[in-house]
């Protein structure tokens, strides 16, 4: 219902309209009165009312002075004068604050009748084309947050401006103001998924993510980004004294998600910083800790933790842990990680191997030439001749480990070469991949239902990684590129055929034709109509398409 609120001093004629006017079975209700604009204000305040119809002469506030002040608070409110006065001047300055009407008293039923059914037309399609908005809004908002990646990066990488940094969240509707921030680091994926190099889809998986996205969700003090493939970042934010137990409530909330999964998961979080631009330090620190989910650290990990933990690491040769040598945790490191990770990997894969083992020239040989064949067969694996590694690093000599620092030199290498050629390759893979998407898109636009997910899994990726490398590989979002999809199919049944709007609405993938045509005038410029009629007088100037 419309609510209506009544603004007239003199109480025979305020009585009068209450009473004239059938308000329900026009669609209105009557919300409340008032005899002049200073009782009226605190009353529409706290009713909000749609429509309000005031005097303009009456004691201690009038009407203009009243619409004024309503206008600024609450802006869609319609208001219909009635006043007594032919007077140009009151029309003109009613006109100019955006008074939806101006009626001489005395005013007829028929009248009063013909006015609000007006006002109640404009007031229902205004309603309409709001709720438009907010469905299109929500649609965006949703892909949206799977393509928030640029951002996380601009906020980690310590070299965007402050100001950018701002744009950039307002553009995309986040709060990032906060007194005090930390980050919290995850690694999730099934034991099945930590050899693989793709982020395959799996129902679980994408299950699994989305009850995590909607728990963090529901904590304003909670952010979540994509950070690498298989991990995710959460930047908590709260005033100095509470971001420690934020932090904590954080992992604790992670925690009981993943404890209830058959899934591996390492966490990590790094120390606080009070200013936005820090959080570079702040991200190098969490994922100096984060490798360690490479070198056999399990769960939850602090920052200090790893240091209390490897004081007991130096050990003899014999005491070593097979780990340290195992090719599965080189493999996996391979499969997952980025070229900037080789160096925290190394020097926490030196900590575990412990400094005696280190003074074994044999043993660091050992070591040095495990690393290479572990990189030659997982290029191998990816296609790659083994050349080409072997051309990459020719100035190593992988027979003689040299020193710790030349070794540790040696080992980043080997990593970074491989792990670059794992990306050459995938990128080819990413390809296809986003092919198969779009030609699925193309033979499945007319599905109402079809959404990020259902093209993800048919593309066989995950949601979220297909969101980035969609928006990455067609310079736009996977919801504009549908949208445009479905108004270029538009376009030529518009054309092409005598269909009427909503028939084309049905065939193009929308089942309401209001918010085809929303659609259609917003990416267009003109209404499906518009569009045909001109498309159809080849003399005449056409939308551009």
């Amino acid at each position: 219902m419309i609510k209506i609120f009544l603004v007239e001093d003199e109480i025979i004629i305020r009585e009068a309209i209450h009473k004239m006017i059938p308000w329900e079975k026009y669609g209105f209700e009557f919300a409340g009165e008032a005899k002049d604009g200073e009782m009226a204000l605190p009353a529409i305040r706290s009713i909000r009312p749609d429509v309000l119809i005031t005097d303009i002469k009456m004691p201690f506030m009038d009407g203009l002075a009243l619409s004024r002040l309503v206008l600024k608070e609450l802006p869609d409110t319609k208001i219909i004068i009635v006043s007594g006065y032919d007077d140009f001047e009151y029309a003109r300055q009613a006109i100019s604050l955006g008074v939806e009407q101006y009626l001489l008293k005395p005013v007829t039923k028929s009248a009063f009748i013909e006015v609000l059914e007006k006002i109640r037309e404009k007031y229902e399609k205004e309603v309409e084309q709001k709720d438009y908005i907010e469905k299109f809004q929500k649609d965006i908002r949703e892909y949206e947050k799977n393509t928030r990646r640029d951002f996380f990066e601009m906020l980690v990488s310590g070299k965007a401006e402050l100001t950018k940094i701002y744009e950039k969240a307002e553009q995309l509707g986040i709060d990032i103001l906060s007194e005090c921030y930390n980050l919290v680091l995850f690694s999730v994926a099934s034991i099945e998924k930590q050899r693989e190099i793709v982020d395959a889809y799996t129902p679980e998986m994408d299950n699994l993510l989305t009850q995590i996205d909607i728990l963090i969700q529901q904590n304003e003090q909670y952010l979540l980004f994509r950070n690498q493939m298989f991990s995710y970042a959460v930047l908590v934010k709260a005033p100095k004294s509470g971001i420690v137990q934020q932090t904590k409530a954080c992992m604790e909330l992670l925690t009981q998600i993943f404890e209830k999964e058959r899934i591996d998961w390492f966490m990590c979080h790094a120390t606080p910083v009070d200013r936005l631009s820090l959080l570079g330090k702040c991200y190098k620190e969490a994922m100096k800790t984060f490798a360690l989910r490479y070198v056999g650290y399990s769960h939850v990990i602090s920052y200090e933790e790893p240091d209390r933990q490897r004081e007991h690491a130096n050990v003899d040769l014999r005491a070593i842990d097979t780990d340290a040598v195992n090719p599965d945790m080189i493999r996996n490191f391979l499969c997952q990680a980025l070229q900037e990770e080789a160096e925290g990997f190394v020097e926490n894969y030196f900590h575990l191997i412990g400094e005696e083992a280190l003074k074994s020239q044999m043993f660091c040989q050992y070591i040095l030439l495990n690393i290479y064949f572990c990189a030659v067969s997982f290029v191998q694996g990816l296609g790659i001749d083994k050349m080409r590694l072997s051309e990459q690093i020719s100035d190593i000599q992988v027979d003689r480990p040299g020193n710790p620092g030349q070794m540790r030199e040696k080992m980043i290498k080997i990593l970074t070469c491989a792990i670059g050629m794992r990306e050459e390759s995938t990128r080819g893979k990413y390809k296809t991949m986003i092919q198969t998407a779009v030609q699925f898109m193309e033979e499945n636009y007319a599905d109402e239902s079809l959404n990020l997910n259902k093209v993800a899994c048919a593309a066989n990726v995950s949601p979220n990684h297909f969101s980035a490398l969609f928006s990455q590989e067609m310079k736009q979002t996977f919801i504009e590129y549908l949208t445009g999809l479905r108004m270029r199919k538009a376009r030529e049944l518009l054309r092409c055929s005598d269909k009427r709007s909503g028939e084309i609405a049905l065939e193009v993938g929308y089942k309401d034709a209001h918010y085809f045509s929303f659609l259609f005038k917003k990416t267009q410029g003109c209404t499906p109509s518009g569009y045909r009629s001109q498309s159809r007088q080849p003399d005449l100037e056409k939308p551009e398409t």
